[in-house]
């Protein structure tokens, strides 16, 4: 009875981590204080800038955070997984103001 190794089938996790490598070390390799001062940029076009131009703001900020956390969640405290969430739950409510009539 031969055993040959069995192949696990990629997790999305995996694969997702994967594709990311590229994109991280690119943004790795950015001045640091760049990643920040986009991000503020993004919090005050999606706060100030015309309603079309404030919706893309917020999406973006809101995946980009979102795919963060998602990749860091394993290996990140509590405390940061908590942070994480708020800035995502902050996001939510920021955009729901910014678009109430």
């Amino acid at each position: 009875m031969s055993t040959a190794p069995t192949s696990r089938p990629d997790s999305l996790r995996t694969r997702i981590e994967t594709a990311s490598r590229p994109l991280l070390a690119r943004l790795h390799a950015l001045p640091r204080l760049l990643t920040p001062a986009l991000t503020l940029v993004l919090i005050a076009l999606g706060a100030f800038g015309p309603t079309s131009i404030a919706l893309g703001a917020f999406v973006l900020l809101f995946l980009f955070i979102a795919w963060i956390a998602y990749l860091s969640w394993p290996v990140v405290p509590t405390s940061a997984k908590v942070m994480r969430a708020f800035m995502l739950v902050l996001i939510v409510v920021l955009a729901t103001l910014r678009f109430q009539s």
